[in-house]
């Protein structure tokens, strides 16, 4: 309707432009402040993207000056620092959150026309290994979007700690491109340390010296817990060096606020503002001509994926949601105001 002129090909090249842009930026300024939940990166991760001049300085003036005061969206071109872009290796390896996965999801009543918690009490639980492949998605369908979804946001995600990986991510049954199943299972944890060293990933002390990070020199530096100390020490006895990176990450104890480790938290920082200002979809093509007017503003006017559901399924929202994020728990109570202005406010 806003642009008839325009070709099934470039409306859908316009459209997959400003749905990127729109992920990218739930990305930084919600899911990212969820997962590392302080003022620190919430005023952190909305500078990212705003500048610290702030939303409606930007929104009124438009970008002004360099990417400190007016963000790194909306820079004149963009920047890799003399390497091309890519997801690295490291990267890879720190953003294994399978941990975050449940064993069982909890299907919600919505059929109720109260709005009391019971509604959406838990009305049967079903294996998670049910819900994938051929036979998930005919599970899937039969359970319907709301319901998932309703169900999906009631359900607290997993502690990404040792022994929380999904068992039925440990007998995982692999599909050829036709869709029938393979013999051989996958053990999908140990394929990820595997894969580690396989690519020659450094194990957890030399990855945190490479960053410039304190080595640990025993294991009561990495965690208080007895019984992980007990673990670590029968399987590597007193080689420290040789822990293996995501089991170091899943033992660390965590910052105040924080659901991943201060060591993935290193490269989540590095790669959360390489990944924009690299992009020239961000930066030297951020504008009209590349989004076109309404994309544009689709994308400015978009702050969290509550607001895009909202805008979907409203009475999801308005019935369903209690908390400011949909990536909180939604019966979670919405956060309380503030009055302190965000930079300010005493870490």
């Amino acid at each position: 309707k806003e642009y008839p002129d325009l070709g099934d090909e470039e409306l859908y090249r316009r459209a997959r432009v400003v749905t990127s842009a729109v992920i990218a930026k739930i990305h930084t300024i919600d899911w990212t402040v969820e997962l590392l939940k302080t003022d620190t990166l919430l005023a952190a991760m909305r500078a990212n993207w705003y500048g610290l001049l702030g939303k409606w300085f930007k929104d009124t003036f438009g970008h002004i000056g360099n990417d400190i005061l007016g963000g790194i969206v909306g820079m004149k071109k963009s920047e890799n620092h003399g390497v091309p872009y890519s997801l690295t290796e490291e990267f890879v390896s720190v953003y294994r959150l399978h941990p975050l996965l449940p064993d069982e999801f909890l299907i919600r009543d919505i059929s109720s026309s109260t709005d009391d918690e019971e509604s959406a009490a838990s009305k049967e639980s079903l294996p998670v290994a049910g819900l994938i492949g051929s036979k998930g998605d005919k599970a899937l369908s039969e359970i319907g979007f709301t319901k998932q979804m309703v169900s999906m946001g009631h359900q607290a995600c997993g502690a990404l700690e040792l022994w929380n990986y999904p068992n039925w991510l440990r007998e995982v049954v692999p599909q050829d491109p036709d869709g029938r199943d393979r013999p051989d299972l996958v053990d999908l944890p140990a394929l990820e340390v595997f894969r580690d060293r396989e690519r020659k990933v450094a194990r957890y002390n030399d990855f945190r010296r490479q960053m410039l990070m304190i080595p640990i020199s025993k294991w009561g530096d990495l965690t208080d817990d007895q019984e992980a100390i007990q673990v670590l020490t029968e399987v590597y006895g007193d080689q420290i060096e040789e822990l293996d990176l995501l089991i170091g990450l899943m033992a660390e104890r965590k910052i105040k606020g924080f659901a991943i480790s201060e060591t993935a938290f290193f490269i989540f920082l590095i790669m959360a503002t390489r990944r924009l200002e690299a992009d020239r979809f961000f930066t030297s093509h951020y504008g009209e001509e590349t989004y076109t007017k309404k994309g544009l503003e689709w994308v400015d006017t978009t702050e969290s994926l509550r607001q895009v559901i909202d805008r979907h399924y409203p009475e999801m929202t308005k019935k369903w949601m209690n908390s400011a994020s949909a990536f909180s728990v939604w019966d979670a109570p919405p956060q309380s105001e503030k009055h302190v202005p965000l930079y300010l406010r005493i870490p």
